[in-house]
């Protein structure tokens, strides 16, 4: 049972715990040469972006007509979930996982939990923006929790405890413990997302409120989860760590 507890404290209490970080803006520019040779740095004309590799439905207008701060939270989540998680050890051995699991598995469990502070910060200044924005931003936030979560409960076990049913188990129902938190705060942002698209009642945002409200019902039964309230504003998510 030791290693088994080793492997839940690392792979999720220790790096699963919300972390501070500061935010990041990351810009795109381009190098010209003169006719001097000296080298100078221009801005890239930025593209009008219409899709996203996040998999939500394609938004009813161009992003770059959405507030700044929506569009400066979509970026943040992109760039969450565009980092993977490391490679898996190559072989099952508890040596080789907790090693994996408290290395690079932590290290990139951190930097997710930062980012995810992150963009629920950038909620907050939402909050009196139009209610498809405010959809919009809830439907982004729950995509990179559900997204972590699925990451973490994905991680690979030691053979020691997949051998041994009792052993699979306890890691099973103590995964799952773990994770439940994460997954609410998904769930309700994604209620938040569908509550806001209704509030507009506009019928070209008619697709995210279909899928914000199957993605939480999906992680209500992954995760056989209670149902919860939508919070009144996006910066009222639970904090999974109160």
């Amino acid at each position: 049972m030791t290693t088994l507890r080793s492997f839940l404290v690392v792979a999720i209490a220790a790096a699963l715990t919300a972390c501070g970080g500061a935010r990041t803006e990351t810009t795109t520019a381009t190098t010209d040469t003169t006719a001097g040779g000296e080298a100078t740095t221009t801005p890239e004309a930025h593209p009008i972006r219409t899709t996203t590799p996040i998999p939500v439905p394609q938004p009813a207008v161009a992003r770059e007509q959405m507030s700044p701060e929506l569009q400066a939270l979509w970026d943040r989540v992109e760039a969450a979930v565009a980092v993977r998680p490391p490679e898996p050890p190559s072989d099952g051995s508890t040596e080789s996982v907790n090693a994996w699991a408290e290395g690079p598995f932590a290290s990139w469990l951190t930097e997710r939990a930062r980012a995810s502070t992150d963009v629920q910060n950038a909620l907050e200044p939402l909050s009196e923006a139009p209610a498809h924005e405010r959809g919009v931003a809830a439907g982004l936030f729950g995509y990179l929790q559900e997204d972590t979560v699925a990451d973490v409960r994905g991680a690979p076990i030691p053979d020691a405890i997949t051998s041994d049913a009792e052993l699979l188990r306890v890691y099973d129902e103590s995964m799952l413990a773990a994770l439940v938190p994460y997954a609410r705060v998904a769930v309700q942002a994604y209620r938040f997302c569908e509550a806001a698209f209704q509030e507009s009642g506009e019928e070209l945002w008619g697709e995210w409120a279909a899928y914000c409200r199957e993605r939480a019902t999906d992680v209500v039964q992954t995760y056989a989860l209670e149902p919860t309230e939508t919070p009144s504003e996006p910066g009222a998510i639970d904090d999974p760590e109160e």
